[in-house]
């Protein structure tokens, strides 16, 4: 894992302030490359040939490279290459992409399995070419005003150019809706994220963009229908296992967090069956109506790995780290015990293999199971329900029964689409209208649903929104904190097409969720552990709302309130609502914690 930075100009102060400012996404090496037209900057988590030959920037020819991330095939495609021609100096995937795209051009990322993130330099043709892979596992941010074009791995590195950067309404707009800032958007005007699956051409004569995209989800879904169903079943449980194995290939300490859920529990179990002497991790707190870690415990027992566990708890000083270095606003709070996994975990291994994605890909999440049982529920029932629920007393326990039937019955009349999206919101669109003072946006306008009502339309509106922005982002945000490459097996290529082809029944069997891949788990893991409740890696965010001087001051204090987009007699409102336990607002009141913290942070640092 890496950090990339460019612009189309020569600075050498600016790109290395810009590979300072990432250092800990590549704390092992750091290098730039500069000629009249450009400059590139690269820093440097060794994980494949560790030797001075993994050295970025990196050279073929005429091309020059920054890259973040891994390809896992690259073996086989560099036999391929070699059997052309092509000659290799070291045993790493980034100089096999640079050979790569010297013979296929852009279509060289059609070839590769893995997670990247990276820029070519063509110094004959005078572009840059950037790509991002098919399902958003690594960041690329940028910046265009016609004229001068930055990108790197954070927003943070894109601050340190003398740029006006301002703040986008959309953005403000969909972190107060979805708690992420999704699609391209960002949370400043004139910057924007890549899309998962997209590559950029840069002309750095005409400065010229072109904006092109290198992989159709819905098109490979639809090819795999094509294919026997057994067929389908049976290659899935193969490149699993495959995709797992794959994903060990490093030439550092590799292990696997380990929580207890079925998604992390399999992956860990199908290494463990092929690989002696591995270590996993988890981590444990002291509310128990938060704790799973007795149930890794039974997990590594059964499949007997070195297991490393700690119990922690997410203190004020954690939170102030953690928001102080984020790019922009991000309001899901299972940030922090992610955060505190991956800094166990990285004391003992480089690498680690995540189960992110196994909900979105087998179908594991509750508005899925939702969206089934919808279809057996009559809207005059739904209304009544929806009243007598209503009257529930909030509780401070992790997610409650009554907060799931608040949200399914709430929104009960919309389309499937927008129903999910609003099970998943923070604000509902009239609350968060109340809540800014400006630049309100409806939410059809930040995230537009289409009429399709399908258990596997609902699974893709995650794919493209959830998962890239809010879950990838967070895994990927919370371990280069402390340098460690997370790997996710359930986003192999081929295997997320092949799963999502299937008809619903092999996701959603009378309301058991992923029950194919908890079909193939069962060849691997004790029983209790395939069949026990979803719960999630989420921290006691009520009770902190509470408790919490830090907090406090940031919802509170009238201050954080002048220059900003949020109603301060609102969030009084919310808040006193809250303490008084009228209510339970803490999932809004914790997203206007988090913007003011981060917006008081960027005006200090401006």
């Amino acid at each position: 894992m890496c950090g990339i930075a460019g612009f189309n100009w020569k600075d050498n102060g600016t790109i290395e302030a810009m590979t300072e400012v990432m250092r800990l996404r590549g704390p092992d090496d750091r290098g730039t490359y500069l000629d009249d037209k450009v400059s590139l900057g690269h820093t440097r988590l060794s994980i494949l040939d560790l030797s001075p030959k993994g050295h970025q920037p990196m050279y073929f020819q005429n091309l020059a490279i920054v890259f973040n991330g891994e390809i896992y095939n690259f073996q086989e495609i560099r036999s391929e290459l070699e059997s052309v021609g092509y000659k290799f100096t070291s045993g790493t995937d980034t100089e096999v992409i640079l050979a790569a795209y010297h013979r296929w051009g852009d279509k060289c990322v059609e070839k590769f399995n893995g997670m990247w993130a990276f820029c070519i330099y063509d110094r004959d043709k005078q572009t840059l070419f950037l790509s991002r892979d098919r399902f958003g596992i690594k960041p690329v941010y940028y910046y265009f005003d016609g004229r001068r074009f930055i990108f790197a791995s954070e927003l943070k590195a894109i601050r340190k150019h003398y740029i006006t950067l301002e703040t986008d309404p959309a953005g403000v707009n969909y972190f107060f809706y979805q708690k992420y800032i999704g699609s391209d958007l960002t949370i400043y005007k004139n910057c924007r994220k890549l899309k998962p699956s997209h590559n950029i051409l840069f002309d750095l004569n005409t400065k010229k963009l072109s904006i092109s995209k290198h992989y159709d989800l819905e098109a490979e879904i639809e090819k795999r229908s094509e294919m026997p169903v057994q067929n389908r079943l049976e290659m899935a449980e193969e490149i699993l296992a495959d995709a797992v194995l794959k994903r060990l290939i490093a030439d550092v300490p590799v292990g696997s967090f380990l929580s207890g859920g079925v998604d992390s529990s399999l992956i860990s179990a199908i290494i463990a069956k092929n690989k002696k002497d591995f270590d996993t991790f988890s981590i444990g707190f002291k509310d128990e109506s938060y704790n799973e870690l007795e149930f890794s415990k039974i997990v590594a027992e059964h499949i007997k790995t070195a297991h490393h566990y700690e119990y922690m708890d997410v203190n004020e000083d954690v939170i102030q780290q953690v928001i102080g270095e984020m790019d922009e606003p991000f309001g899901d709070s299972s940030v922090f015990p992610t955060y505190l996994l991956s800094k166990i975990t990285r004391q003992k291994v480089t690498v680690s293999l995540s189960g992110d994605a196994g909900d979105e890909v087998f179908g594991g999440y509750d508005t899925y199971r939702a969206y089934k049982l919808a279809k057996f529920i009559p809207a005059p029932f739904a209304g009544l329900s929806r009243f007598l629920v209503n009257m529930i007393p909030p509780s401070d326990k992790k997610v409650t029964l009554d907060f799931k039937m608040k949200r399914f019955l709430r929104d009960f009349d919309a389309g499937c689409n927008r129903r999910h999206l609003n099970w998943m919101a923070t604000f509902t669109e009239a609350n968060r209208k109340n809540l800014l003072t400006n630049g309100f946006i409806p939410d059809e306008q930040l995230i537009p649903c289409g009429s399709e009502d399908s258990l596997l339309s609902v699974q893709l509106n995650d794919i493209h929104n959830y998962l890239a922005e809010d879950i990838l982002k967070k895994v990927d945000f919370a371990s280069m904190l402390v340098s460690l490459e997370a790997r996710v097996p359930y986003l192999d290529y081929r295997l997320v097409p092949l799963v999502l082809s299937l008809p619903d029944k092999y996701k959603i069997r009378c309301l058991t969720t992923k029950w194919f891949l908890k079909r193939i788990a069962d060849k691997y893991l004790p029983r209790q552990i395939v069949r026990r409740t979803k719960r999630g890696f989420t921290v006691p965010v009520s009770s902190w709302i509470r408790s919490s001087d830090l907090i406090k001051e940031f919802l509170t204090g009238r201050r954080y309130y002048e220059s900003g987009p949020v109603n301060y007699e609102q969030t009084q409102q919310l808040f006193n609502e809250h303490v008084s336990r009228q209510r339970d607002n803490a999932r809004e009141l914790w997203l206007i914690f988090v913007f003011n913290f981060w917006q008081s942070r960027q005006a200090s640092s401006a």
